[in-house]
């Protein structure tokens, strides 16, 4: 298990000392998206200053996003995969009409 370290952030005018086994400036990198999101958030609600109510709002914009970016992964791998099984039976017809034996091995069959 990786080794903890220590990062100090800021996150809606709340300092922070966080440990975690990821590299220091990914967590900043991090804190620094949050802290953004909260600002915008609070400054649509004319300046709402309430760190938890504006803290949840933030959580169900990123979740938003993670969800949205999940789907978009998902038909983007469905998209592929059928698009690699196309080619797949092309160049086995291919190969069949040629007169050449090929083995098409799988991801897993190796």
């Amino acid at each position: 298990m990786k080794e903890g370290k220590k990062v100090t952030v800021a996150i809606y005018g709340m300092e922070l000392s966080i440990v975690s086994s990821e590299d220091p400036s990914r967590t900043r990198q991090y804190a620094e998206y949050v802290d953004t999101l909260m600002r915008d958030i609070a400054g649509r609600m004319g300046g709402h200053t309430d760190f938890g109510r504006v803290a949840a709002l933030a959580l169900l914009q990123i979740s938003h996003d993670l969800f949205d970016a999940r789907d978009r992964a998902d038909q983007d791998t469905a998209l592929f995969n059928a698009k690699m099984k196309k080619l797949l039976g092309q160049i086995d017809a291919a190969s069949s009409l040629s007169g050449v034996q090929t083995e098409i091995i799988k991801p897993g069959q190796e």
